[in-house]
């Protein structure tokens, strides 16, 4: 979560970069190591990969918009390139049938945000550091024990005061409290637990980027369902979006099987497609 620190971006190591040829053009290696910074991953080649894709979906397109005639050069390489899928991709805009099917189908997505009064704790450790992450899980679940002891004893909780004496979060000074939190407010790896715990002392700690995290949640209230009217446009929109993005995935899928490549391997999932 943004008060507790920020995600590092990806650099890349030394490592001997792959030659890369797009219909024998070949990749810049100093584009090549640009791109890195955009794109993350465990492993080194993990990220060259996505990289690498990247570059050669884009210079697929910029040689295909100037083939039909769009000027792909300097600083008018993006317009042409959306001057080309607009001219070579098509698609059917969903229909109020269609529309209403999706969110019959899909109801849960479409509710009001859960709002929750949440406090922590937070034993930081770096994500690369092992010894130090495991640390920080173990002074987590005592602390727990603790907190939990205290509870079934009918003591008073020491929940602030722990948290002013370990927390790495600013929150600290307030007891821990995060305030009342919604969706995207936090980094995903936290929501992802937090949302799915009852009130109260979670059993163990949540982890993320961050470190580990013991969580008391004093209040949740859970959202509400929203009637198709209220969001007509939206489910419309997505379903225009969706259909686009797979028009245009098609689209560059079909430049990738005409095209001779080296250096890299093309792979497609619903998060790659460059536009």
């Amino acid at each position: 979560m943004s008060s507790c620190g920020t995600q590092e971006p990806t650099t890349a190591s030394k490592e001997a970069l792959p030659e890369i040829t797009v219909n024998g053009v070949i990749i810049e290696e100093q584009a090549l190591a640009n791109e890195l910074q955009y794109h993350e991953g465990s492993q080194f080649e993990q990220v060259v990969q996505q990289a690498g894709q990247t570059l050669v979906i884009r210079q697929l397109l910029i040689d295909q918009a100037n083939k039909k005639g769009f000027d792909a050069t300097g600083d008018n390489e993006e317009n042409a390139v959306q001057e080309l899928l607009a001219q070579e991709v098509s698609y059917d805009d969903p229909s109020d049938e269609t529309c209403l099917r999706y969110f019959e189908q899909n109801r849960e997505k479409f509710a009001t945000m859960p709002l929750m009064e949440v406090d922590h704790i937070l034993l930081a450790a770096a994500k690369d550091d092992h010894e130090g992450r495991d640390a920080a899980k173990n002074n987590a679940k005592v602390i727990i024990s603790q907190l939990k002891q205290e509870i079934n004893n009918g003591e008073p909780s020491t929940f602030a005061a722990l948290a002013k004496e370990y927390s790495a979060c600013p929150s600290k000074e307030t007891g821990g409290s995060l305030g009342q939190i919604s969706k995207g407010q936090t980094v995903p790896e936290f929501e992802r637990q937090l949302m799915n715990m009852p009130v109260g002392l979670g059993d163990k700690p949540l982890e993320s980027r961050y470190g580990f995290h013991v969580v008391n949640i004093n209040r949740k209230i859970e959202g509400k369902p929203l009637d198709y009217d209220m969001v007509r446009d939206k489910v419309r929109g997505y379903l225009i979006h969706r259909a686009s993005h797979l028009a245009i995935q098609a689209y560059i899928q079909s430049l990738v099987e005409q095209a001779e490549i080296t250096g890299v391997e093309v792979k497609f999932s619903d998060e790659n497609v460059y536009i």
